[in-house]
């Protein structure tokens, strides 16, 4: 894979360098150099997709590393960032939280905009706690009549379900689940978390939602003060969100569509 880096240098190298150029073509020059270079970056990124994580990381500086110019720099940087940001890969943005922490953060490299540095200020911040391989952030929520829970269990696989009964996304899910966990064999707890303040919807909700799998053990939670931070500690702005908690207390899945959880199963 650093082959390809060093090809990558060396074309840079061979580059007319900014304002090198006359007037009439430096603005052409430079459109040239960014489309290559984003090129090649895109090439490198899909050899490199089925790699894990760490190695993902160290290829991020080592490419990064390669370049002299601060501005083609700064260019690549924010075209990593937003690959691994939203890449469909489950476990990708743990890379564009790692550039956050050691490219971004400190200014080595900047985004175009303060806007877009806050924007992923937020995200590092709403996401690191939940990454896959981080032991599961411990919350204490409330259970429906009275009383706290905390979750998740030591020594229980599970899953969590963060829902609004508003959420459009939510509703289908909650229709899907059955089906899809009806052939789930391991013990595991299903901790199904309302995030929203309605009580009336949440016990309607509560009613009318059955999984039907006597291996898993449905456990109704909400937050209504969002007195345990499950909102950062699990990265909840939007709903719905699925999670899958190894026995051992670390997260095994993260960003998962509802179709995603019988793969995920054998690896618990």
């Amino acid at each position: 894979m650093k082959r390809l880096v060093a090809i990558l240098a060396v074309i840079l190298a061979a580059l007319p360098a900014f304002g090198q150029t006359n007037e009439s073509t430096a603005h052409a020059d430079d459109l040239w150099m960014y489309e290559k270079l984003d090129s090649l970056a895109d090439r490198y990124m899909s050899l490199i997709c089925i790699e894990p994580v760490e190695i993902k990381q160290q290829e991020c500086d080592f490419l990064l590393a390669s370049i002299d110019d601060s501005l083609m720099q700064s260019h690549l940087a924010q075209r990593l960032y937003n690959n691994y940001r939203k890449s469909p890969l489950m476990g990708d943005e743990a890379v564009a939280i790692y550039l956050w922490d050691n490219w971004f953060e400190s200014r080595i490299v900047n985004f175009e905009s303060e806007d877009e540095y806050a924007d992923a200020k937020v995200f590092a911040r709403f996401n690191r706690q939940s990454l896959i391989g981080c032991t599961a952030p411990s919350l204490t929520l409330c259970r429906p009549c009275s009383g706290t829970t905390v979750i998740p269990r030591p020594g229980r696989s599970a899953i969590l379900f963060f829902y609004d009964t508003d959420c459009a996304k939510c509703k289908l899910e909650t229709k899907v689940l059955p089906t899809v966990l009806k052939g789930w064999k391991a013990k595991a707890d299903f901790y199904a978390v309302y995030v929203g303040t309605d009580k009336e919807k949440w016990k309607k909700w509560r009613k009318e939602f059955k999984l039907g799998n006597c291996n898993l053990k449905v456990i109704h939670l909400w937050d209504p003060e969002l007195e345990s931070d499950f909102v950062q500690n699990y990265g909840v702005l939007s709903t719905p969100k699925l999670f899958i908690i190894k026995n051992d207390g670390t997260i095994l899945g993260r960003r998962l569509e509802v179709e995603n959880l019988p793969q995920l199963e054998s690896s618990l």
